[in-house]
């Protein structure tokens, strides 16, 4: 089954290339974290009625990637691939033939007054808590001389037009590397959001969760997700595209590369490896940071020990 519908890439292939990378040694990193207030959560039944998250979820607009600084990190070829998670079922019965896999969603921002609403694509990645999603940091924090983007965001998984049949999960704690926040360093535009548990039920137990592999180098095939919003795409329906990744030195030496033509909105979605089409779960090897000039292609960071300390950090 498709959801949504393939996109049609073109396959930057370079097969067989491995090779790890790791943040410089002079390179401090910092987890730099957001927390939902008490008060917010206490009054959050009576603000957030289902009229007013409908709107949200019609009107808020993608959040744009900032221009890039253009500084690759170092390149460790000793770096080893390992699996940091491993992918994980939905212990709840599924409803038959949803439209869209539960385990990818839409990430929605605001304050608490309803105004900055956005939006971001993210994935539910397997942990300790069963309640974390990953996304860029860039739809989190403004980077450097910026702020959290938001006091308030809740995940919808599963997202197909006005349905949400596995309704929303709030966010609890949202964590990005300071290398992010002080110098919005592209190497960093990752993040990891928790979410609180809804009657009970973590969200890995509703719709299932991603595993995580790190320092795999180049030459994969990875399915992306993505719900992209401009150049004729509706932004609420979810898109992916089966490619194979590859790298460019004329740009970024650290950035992974990949033929898929996903426009804003794409922000945060997931590259999944070894991607299980009836389980609709793989491993989390890459995060959708940017596109292409031309939007005809689309990168993400190297995902190396860094992202796997950060996943620790906040799970």
């Amino acid at each position: 089954m498709n959801w949504g519908r393939p996109l049609v890439c073109a396959v930057l292939a370079l097969s067989g290339l491995t090779v790890g990378s790791t943040a410089s040694a002079e390179e401090a990193l910092a987890p730099v974290s957001g927390t939902a207030a008490a008060d917010l959560a206490e009054t959050r039944a009576a603000r957030w009625t289902d009229e007013r998250i409908d709107e949200v979820i019609r009107t808020a607009k993608p959040i744009a990637a900032p221009e890039s600084d253009g500084t690759p990190k170092a390149v460790d070829p000793a770096a080893l691939p390992r699996s940091v998670a491993e992918p994980a079922a939905a212990t709840v019965r599924q409803q038959a033939n949803l439209p869209a896999p539960g385990a990818h969603g839409r990430m929605y921002i605001a304050n608490a007054d309803g105004s900055s609403t956005g939006w971001c694509s993210a994935s539910v990645v397997n942990s300790g808590s069963r309640n974390l999603i990953s996304t860029s940091a860039h739809c989190l924090h403004g980077g450097e001389g910026g702020d959290w983007l938001f006091t308030e965001a809740f995940f919808v998984p599963g997202l197909h037009g006005d349905s949400r049949p596995h309704g929303i999960f709030w966010a609890q704690r949202w964590t990005v590397w300071s290398a992010w926040t002080d110098d919005s360093d592209d190497d960093y535009d990752y993040g990891f959001v928790n979410l609180y548990a809804r009657d009970g039920l973590n969200v890995v137990d509703v719709v299932g969760g991603n595993g995580i592999k790190i320092n795999m180098g180049y030459g994969h095939t990875v399915v992306v997700w993505g719900y992209p919003a401009n150049d004729g795409y509706p932004g609420d329906v979810p898109y992916y595209c089966d490619k194979v990744t590859t790298y460019d030195g004329s740009w970024f030496d650290s950035y992974v590369y990949v033929g898929c033509i996903l426009t804003g909105g794409a922000s945060g979605g997931p590259w999944l490896e070894g991607y299980d089409y009836n389980l609709s779960l793989g491993y989390v090897i890459g995060v959708t940071s940017r596109a292409g000039i031309d939007f005809d292609y689309s990168l993400s960071p190297y995902l190396d020990d860094s992202f796997a300390d950060l996943y620790h950090e906040v799970d």
